[in-house]
């Protein structure tokens, strides 16, 4: 019975790609019907135009960064997931536009108090993702490189309500000067990044760059595996992290200013030395560009406290 509900077995993009393009018409009928039972200021706020909305969730849904793990335990992971409005306006407005239920429609505006909670929630949720993710990152790296990844989203994690200030706990066991402190912070980042956003499967030829930073190494710098490399080897790592940065890019302009998780993980690798962390060269063709599109993972800077304030 179950099965009639369509279920969504392959959350990866190009699973849900796939998904979509084989039910696109139950997709658009599901959303359509929800629609005709939901408040339309609500969906006008979060969406425009009612008559836009349709083509706007499925777009969210095929968002590269949109992920299964983000998802409330609740909503439907089949075909039903596509009728949960109030979801897709909180995801599309990252928890600005709040949805009650008010009979058969839902209310656009909430108390003060509520809507508070529920920004509390998407904290908690946030911290959650958060926490997953750096255990994933733990697996594979150096005990070092979690500690420089808390003290460069220290700032962001200070914000969350379970976290007490990191400055006093974390501990790096190799004394290394400022400048390659900075250096360690940013590579930390970029590793977490590359498998929050899972960017594995929007890139090709990862295997040699995962195999270098991805394999746990000795607890020392330069927290790499410690196979030798050849000079080829060395050139197809940075090509893969040159298609790293390209991507990273992609996914923060299509991020909405309002998602302020992604872009303040964004922020703490935006700094020129990725680029020298990662020994891509002055030299380099295009080097301008590629230190541009790391500057600009700054811009919009938000905090999750704006969301509760």
């Amino acid at each position: 019975m179950r099965d009639n509900y369509l279920p969504i077995t392959d959350w990866s993009f190009i699973g849900r790609q796939k998904y979509v393009d084989k039910n696109r018409l139950v997709i658009e009928l599901v959303i359509e019907q929800a629609l005709e039972d939901f408040d339309e200021k609500t969906i006008s706020v979060a969406f425009g135009r009612q008559a836009s909305s349709v083509a706007k969730i499925i777009d969210l849904f095929l968002l590269s960064h949109f992920c299964v793990d983000r998802l409330p335990t609740a909503i439907p992971k089949d075909i039903k997931l596509f009728s949960q409005l109030a979801f897709w306006v909180r995801y599309k407005t990252a928890g600005h536009v709040h949805v009650g239920s008010e009979s058969r429609k839902q209310a656009l505006v909430e108390s003060e108090q509520g809507l508070s909670e529920s920004k509390v929630a998407n904290i908690d949720l946030d911290l959650q993702v958060l926490s997953k993710n750096l255990k994933k990152l733990n697996q594979h790296v150096a005990p070092d490189l979690i500690g420089y990844w808390l003290q460069a989203n220290k700032k962001l994690l200070n914000e969350l309500p379970t976290f007490e200030d990191f400055s006093q706990v974390v501990e790096i066991e190799n004394d290394v000067s400022d400048t390659q402190k900075t250096r360690y912070k940013v590579d930390a980042s970029f590793r977490y990044l590359y498998l929050f956003l899972n960017i594995a499967e929007h890139i090709d030829t990862v295997e040699r760059y995962e195999n270098k930073y991805f394999v746990k190494g000795l607890n020392r710098p330069q927290y790499v595996a410690g196979n030798s490399e050849t000079h080829q080897t060395k050139h197809q790592v940075r090509q893969t992290i040159k298609q790293i940065i390209n991507r990273f890019h992609a996914i923060f302009t299509e991020t909405g200013d309002n998602d302020v998780l992604i872009r303040a993980l964004f922020k703490s690798i935006a700094k020129k030395a990725v680029l020298d962390v990662y020994e891509i060269s002055k030299n380099e063709p295009y080097y301008s560009d590629y230190t541009q599109k790391i500057i600009q993972l700054k811009a919009k800077p938000s905090t999750l406290l704006e969301q509760v304030s």
